[in-house]
Order: C-alpha cells, then sequence, then structure tokens
C-alpha cells in the first residue's frame, strides 16, 4: 500500500489499488465482518470541476449502484454495498471482486480467437443485457472495457454508470453520454433510446471481436458518429477468412441503424449464436481458428470535453446535409416471468 491510499474505508479494509478512471480510485478490500475480498470504487470529488457537474457526476455514480443493485445474474458484476456521506463526506460502492481481465485488454494479444470461443463469448453478454433489459434497465455503454473476463473465460458486465432505469428520470439533459465508437445512432441523434442501443453496441463489440477492428472509424468525433448513423460498415467476411456466413449474419443485425431492423430482445441473439456453434460442432468442423487480416489499433474516440445534444447533431447535419428522422421506439421487454 503506497502512503496516499486509504487503510480503510467505510469499514473495509483497503488492500492495495487496482484501477483507476476518470471519476476516482478503484481498491481491492476485504471485508472484515465476512472476510470477503471486494473491489471499491470511490467517487473522487478532487478534480476539477463545477459545482454542478461535481452534483451530476455524484448522481451518476450513484446511479451505478442503483442499476446494477437490482440485478442478480452471473453474468453481471454483484454490488454488494453503497455508502454515500454526503457531499463532503466519503462515496464508493463496494462490488465483486472478478480475478482476471476485461475484453479490451484481451483484444490487444495477438492470438486469434476460435470461432466458438467469439460465439460464447458474446452469446454471455447478450444473455446479461436480455436480463437486464427485463428488470427495466439500459447499460447505454457497452464497450470492451466495461466486460470483465474470468480465468475460465465467463463474462461479468460492469460500468452500469450512466445505465438509465425505465422508472427513472435521473438522466443527464442536454449531454452526450456514452462512448461515442460504440453508440447507436438513436443515442447520437439524441433520439428516444431503449434496450436496442445496447443491441448495437453488442454488435459493435462483437465485430471487433472478430475482425479487431471498429466497424466506424475517423479521424475524429464528427467523422465517426456520421459513419455510425449514414454509412455502413466493411463486411467482416472481407477481414475474417472462413468466417460462417451464419455468424455475419447475425452480427449485421445487431448493426442495422434502424432500431426496428435489429433483434427486438438480445437473448434471440445469444439464441442464435449457440445454434451456429451447435452446427459447427456437429459437423466436425475443422476451421480451428479465425485467421484475420493485421490492423493496427484503433483507439477509442473519447470526447475531451462532454457535449451536448446540440453540438452532436450539428456535427452529424453538418456532414450529412440534413438531420435524419426519428425512430420508432419499440415496447419494453416483456420480463421473463
Amino acid at each position: 500500500m503506497t502512503p496516499t491510499e486509504p487503510q480503510k474505508l467505510g469499514r473495509y479494509e483497503v488492500l492495495e489499488e487496482i484501477g483507476k478512471g476518470a471519476m476516482g480510485v478503484v481498491y481491492l478490500a476485504r471485508d472484515p465482518l465476512i472476510g470477503r475480498l471486494v473491489a471499491l470504487k470511490t467517487f473522487r470529488a478532487g478534480f476539477a470541476a463545477k459545482d454542478d457537474e461535481l452534483a451530476q457526476f455524484r448522481s451518476r455514480f450513484v446511479r451505478e449502484a442503483q442499476s446494477a443493485g437490482i440485478l442478480s445474474h452471473p453474468n453481471i458484476v454483484t454490488i454488494h454495498d453503497v455508502v454515500d456521506e454526503g457531499a463532503n463526506g466519503v462515496c464508493f460502492i463496494a462490488m465483486e471482486y472478478v480475478k482476471g481481465t476485461n475484453l479490451k485488454q484481451l483484444l490487444q494479444r495477438t492470438e486469434p480467437f476460435s470461432p466458438a470461443f467469439v460465439g460464447e463469448l458474446v452469446a454471455q453478454i447478450a444473455e446479461a443485457l436480455d436480463y437486464a433489459h427485463s428488470r427495466g434497465v439500459i447499460h447505454r455503454d457497452i464497450k470492451p472495457a466495461n466486460i470483465l473476463i474470468t480465468a475460465d473465460n465467463k463474462v461479468k458486465i460492469t460500468d452500469f454508470g450512466i445505465a438509465r432505469l425505465d422508472t427513472s428520470n435521473l438522466t443527464m439533459e442536454g449531454q452526450l453520454l456514452g462512448t461515442p465508437n460504440y453508440m447507436a445512432p438513436e443515442q447520437i441523434q439524441a433520439r428516444d433510446v431503449d434496450h436496442r442501443a445496447d443491441i448495437f453496441s453488442l454488435g459493435v463489440v462483437f465485430y471487433e471481436i472478430l475482425t479487431r477492428k471498429k466497424p466506424f472509424q475517423g479521424e475524429n468525433l464528427t467523422q465517426v458518429t456520421h459513419k455510425i448513423v449514414y454509412e455502413p460498415f466493411t463486411p467482416p467476411e472481407e477481414i475474417v477468412r472462413g468466417l460462417a456466413p451464419a455468424m455475419s449474419k447475425i452480427l449485421s443485425r445487431c448493426l442495422e441503424k434502424d432500431p426496428n431492423r435489429r433483434y427486438p430482445r438480445a437473448s434471440e441473439v445469444a439464441r442464435e449464436l449457440r445454434a451456429v456453434i451447435e452446427q459447427a460442432e456437429s459437423l466436425d468442423d475443422t476451421a480451428g481458428t479465425q485467421e484475420v487480416t493485421p490492423v493496427p489499433s484503433e483507439p477509442e474516440m473519447i470526447p475531451t470535453r462532454r457535449l451536448d445534444r446540440a453540438e452532436i447533431a450539428a456535427a452529424v447535419a453538418a456532414e450529412a446535409g440534413a438531420a435524419a428522422p426519428p425512430a420508432e421506439v419499440a415496447p419494453p421487454v416483456p420480463s421473463p416471468g
């Protein structure tokens, strides 16, 4: 432990720092009451921001606990506790400690992935999303950095910091929330967003796992957002040799620009992917691993400041010459019972 690390946060004994982000630090800690290791995600109020921005960030931080706290699924990081002692006090979330890596780090390795591994990984993410959607929670920031993978290849989705509860109005009005490379067209255009935006983001992640490239790339935020809203992506079979047509078809439907043309539920993505895997195994598929054309790594396009809806709408409209029509909103996803 370094001199700057706290020895305790609340009742938790801090062991070491295991991560750091724009909004705070993540510590590995021990709960002395039951001896359980936990990850403590802290809110750091000391960075340069206006008072109203701090209040919004803190609200977003606590909302992560509220969103994920109502979820209990093997592929979603469990929230154990949240401590918020007010504006001048400590604020942190105690969550399940996942020993492993995240998908962003995994994608930096050079080893190719087998089709079965890719399909099973995406299917697990889809099942977790379907469960969250059935509980009224939309993640809105699905990306490789928010997908943890255990040593036995089990997925754990984390970071529900900008998730929306269907029953909540705790959204940041006028702000572009999410990571632009992985956002759905309706998010970029500030239209109504439902669970199908997560399915589009899942498609972006799916594409990146297969090809090691993002489907919509550009030199700046304006180019990236314009491509997401208006331009097609390079078919994955042009990059990945021997890609099963059925898998490419599933990916393409996830990445439909019109939400009504995507899968209505993430569970359907999981079901169809597993069917493709089973069919390949039954035919004693000998393709081995996917051969991917080497490409340079593409950094995530992260704004240097928060953009309001007017700015991003103007940027997209300037590129396209006209604004796109609003999307229809599908009815809520029914609970599985």
